[in-house]
């Protein structure tokens, strides 16, 4: 569906360009592009106060990354002729409101929750006409009002039309945007207004039939758009093997900082060496205890009698189990992996702890069929709840990043260089990536792999490194080793590439889509989840078929023994295809950012979390 105003135009090819994207993205809701700004006698205005305004809005979005913020804003679209969106969307949005100034701000919120919406930054697709009588200079008291009651009504779906919870950076960036526009005591007085209302269109109704609902202004003091966690604060002891440096790690530092924001205290429980991470939570006043060798199991007592908890989370660690049992604390383990690598004691171990466990979180929906299916879990235990990034994080590496110098690595300008950043683990498949090449090498010599990552069992990677020699992939399939910033072999690279055997939910596999990367993954982890009809990259099989058929055996032998691969034709297909259309995976790489910003974000994923806390301590209590 298409709009055209009456004051504008369509570019020649506005229609062509929005079908091509919904052809390359199936998934895509809705497209914009850039506005040419025309006078009233339909000639192109170069520069004046409004295109000035189009470049400061654009650029404050090319800072922020963030659609919905930077729509909120300056409203950059302009104007629904700018919008070609599905009828299912239209639909979901509620078609537009009852709106004279904003239906189209409104418009654009709702399909940010409510779809996946792509700016077409750099192509221009509409003249938009610029004249004394324009509609939205009638009465600007009228259009203040219109502005606040649809920001009201994003700041009660506490998302902003994002999907996930606003980061603190990007609240503090959205007090600032409503204070700017002078609308603090309006908002704050429809935030719980608009709550009486069933649906947003009601409120709207009354706003623009100039039948202001009664309230009461106190203060100009913005409303937060992340309420704070309803009923009482807990304490929640987290379990790890140990706290130093890596990825898992670093995932737990970042929850409990998170939990803190949020008025959850918690407590880290290391069974193992503590170090850099434990400085830095302790920076953030998160207490961090080291668990001494010796009477261990006596000493947690002590410790959880002395600081009581109301809630234990587990990661790849047990220690803590009986003891929890002992003093009624309710347990939460994390499954972080499709958990195909466990074998014998190791097995009977996991699934005896079972008894010792409350409730699993898993992180993509095949671990937990693994876990049901091959475990013997129960799927009622199990809420399956994806990783997120911290996008401001990932953003600030970015922006301070350099691009990493292909010809360091003999890597030419114009070869299609795929990255692949995991560890240096036969389980990943690097013998299937070099078996691809292989196939590859016959036709062309112009793709290449750069893995990075650190190395688990040399011996292996030892004689991977020479069969890469002997076969002459060396200098195709290059593998340089561990590096800290990832972000600068993004900026070098085409696309990402990880078709491992088993994941969780590659972390790897969310930053590569923030950093604008086409993806070709194996059908493992969170793969079906991030890849859907081809939207984001391809997803290629895996060479044990269904998960069902896989064991630690079957994995084992499969990584370190196999050395030609059934499922290699189809990865050197799939690579050569993203070679081939270059310009096409590009674009297909700017929707899997606007994915993950739209359904990965960390704060989300954190909230979930404190919600399975609540639930699982209220179960615990009516026990008692």
């Amino acid at each position: 569906m298409a709009v055209l105003n009456s004051d504008d135009s369509f570019l020649p090819w506005k229609i062509a360009r929005c079908l091509e994207l919904f052809h390359v993205c199936p998934t895509l809701d809705l497209v914009f592009g850039r506005v040419a700004i025309i006078d009233s006698d339909s000639h192109v205005v170069q520069q004046s106060e409004t295109t000035n305004w189009l470049d400061r809005s654009i650029a404050f979005y090319d800072r922020t990354q963030h659609l919905a913020l930077s729509i909120l804003n300056e409203n950059f679209v302009t104007t629904t002729s700018n919008m070609v969106f599905t009828r299912s969307l239209w639909e979901r949005n509620g078609r537009f409101q009852d709106l004279r100034y904003c239906h189209d701000l409104d418009f654009l919120l709702a399909s940010c929750r409510h779809g996946t919406v792509h700016f077409d930054r750099d192509v221009e697709h509409i003249h938009y006409r610029v004249h004394p009588t324009n509609t939205i200079k009638e009465m600007l008291e009228k259009v203040q009002l219109e502005i606040a009651a649809v920001l009201a009504s994003a700041l009660d779906c506490r998302t902003l039309g994002l999907g996930v919870a606003l980061t603190p950076q990007e609240q503090q960036l959205l007090e600032e945007i409503i204070h700017a526009k002078g609308l603090g005591a309006k908002i704050t007085s429809l935030v719980p207004f608009c709550k009486s209302f069933d649906e947003r269109g009601v409120l709207y109704r009354q706003i623009s039939g100039n039948r202001k609902p009664h309230f009461r202004v106190a203060n100009d003091q913005l409303a937060p758009a992340v309420q704070p966690v309803a009923s009482r604060p807990f304490r929640v002891a987290i379990e790890l093997s140990a706290f130093d440096r890596g990825g898992l790690e670093k995932v737990v530092l970042d929850c409990a900082v998170d939990f803190k924001r949020c008025g959850v205290e918690p407590l880290i429980i290391s069974c193992g060496r503590v170090g850099h991470l434990a400085n830095i939570a302790r920076t953030h006043e998160i207490e961090t205890i080291e668990l001494p060798e010796e009477n261990r199991e006596d000493f947690y007592e002590r410790l959880l009698r002395d600081r009581p908890v109301d809630i234990a989370m587990s990661h790849f660690s047990n220690v803590g189990y009986p003891v929890f049992r002992r003093l009624g604390i309710p347990n939460i383990t994390y499954i972080h992996n499709i958990y195909a690598m466990l074998r014998g004691e190791a097995l009977d171990n996991f699934i005896a702890n079972d008894a010792f466990v409350n409730r699993y979180i898993s992180v993509s929906q095949l671990a937990t069929d693994y876990a049901v299916d091959k475990l013997g879990i129960a799927a009622h235990k199990i809420d399956t709840i994806p990783n997120g990034l911290i996008f401001a994080e990932h953003q600030y590496r970015f922006e301070n990043s350099l691009v990493a110098s292909r010809a360091d690595f003999g890597i030419a300008e114009d070869d299609y260089l795929f990255l692949n950043v995991a560890s240096y683990n036969l389980h990943k498949a690097h013998y299937l990536m070099a078996d691809a090449m292989r196939l590859i090498l016959k036709k062309r010599s112009d793709i290449k792999i750069l893995c990075v990552g650190n190395t688990i069992h040399p011996p292996h990677i030892d004689q991977l490194r020479t069969d890469l020699v002997n076969w002459g992939l060396d200098k195709h399939m290059l593998m340089p080793g561990y590096f800290e910033d990832v972000a600068s072999f993004h900026k070098a690279a085409d696309a990402f590439l990880l078709p491992s055997l088993i994941e969780g939910w590659s972390i790897a596999m969310n930053e590569a889509m923030f950093y604008e990367k086409p993806m070709i993954l194996s059908r493992t982890g969170g793969a079906p989840q991030v890849i859907e009809n081809n939207d984001t990259g391809i997803i290629v099989p895996n060479e044990y078929g269904d998960i069902g058929n896989l064991n630690s055996y079957v994995l084992d032998s499969i990584g370190y023994d196999r050395r030609r691969f059934e499922t290699a034709p189809y990865l050197a297909n799939a690579m050569t295809n993203f070679a081939d259309n270059r310009e096409s995976w590009k674009l297909k790489g700017k929707f899997a950012r606007q994915k993950v910003l739209h359904k990965y974000g960390f704060s989300d994923v954190v909230q979930k979390y404190i919600q399975i806390c609540r639930t699982v301590i209220r179960g615990s209590e009516v026990q008692k």
